[in-house]
């Protein structure tokens, strides 16, 4: 039997299925509402259940073109009856503040999903080699990057390489010397660092040189300006 207080919830806030029935009101709602919003529902062919949702809001979309193209993607997973994964995207503008650009709820992360989620925001943001994007290390997300886009560029948050060498690579203690090569912004001041860091912890910096490239972590050598987007903690 449900308790009490998931009774009470459902019948002040609607039951799971029947906000995911909603979608398609709700979304020409906010459509109406906020002029050139787009949005995309995707279901199973097989059994109509709920798969993808997609949502970028005109005035999103619109003021975008104003922003740095340096756009952070990072997902969180959703702990409801039907669970799923919300990823999200965003920049920001010249002076630092985090502009949302869309949202998507997937059933779960693989392929395919992050594939549906970068195809629906090529639409939106246009590829090129001045654009970037800043994420952690999941091959879902460098797969559909790559089928989406040409040549815009990838580059990893460093706080979540750096977790990963901590636990991975066991260099906690010299840790401090990765994240100040990361955010050095000259050459010099980048071989400093991370030539001391190498001395510490010889395989975690052959990883970081030879399988990664100094150019998807650090700030001295990525491609063009990251300007202080070096994490993903502002999505």
């Amino acid at each position: 039997m449900l308790a009490g207080g998931v009774i009470a919830k459902e019948m002040v806030q609607g039951t799971a299925e029947y906000g995911y029935s909603c979608l398609r009101a709700f979304s020409y709602m906010i459509d109406a509402l906020n002029v050139g919003t787009t949005y995309s529902i995707i279901v199973n062919k097989v059994d109509c259940r709920f798969m993808y949702y997609f949502l970028s809001l005109g005035p999103y979309i619109r003021g975008f073109a104003y922003m740095r193209k340096v756009i952070v993607v990072n997902e969180t997973h959703l702990y409801g009856k039907y669970e799923g994964v919300l990823l999200s995207m965003v920049a920001q503008d010249t002076e630092n503040y985090i502009y949302p650009i869309f949202f998507c709820i997937i059933d779960k992360e693989n392929d395919a999903s992050w594939t549906f989620f970068f195809e629906k925001n090529n639409s939106i943001v246009v590829d090129g080699p001045n654009l970037y994007f800043i994420s952690d290390r999941y091959n879902s997300i460098a797969n559909g990057i790559a089928k989406a886009y040409n040549h815009a560029h990838q580059g990893y948050c460093m706080r979540h390489l750096g977790e990963n060498l901590r636990v991975n690579h066991h260099c906690g203690e010299h840790l401090y010397l990765f994240y100040n090569a990361a955010k050095a912004y000259y050459p010099k001041e980048f071989s400093n660092h991370f030539v001391k860091f190498k001395n510490y912890c010889p395989e975690a910096a052959f990883f970081l040189e030879h399988e990664l490239g100094f150019e998807k972590w650090s700030r001295t050598y990525f491609p063009s300006n990251r300007f202080d987007v070096i994490t993903t903690n502002i999505v």
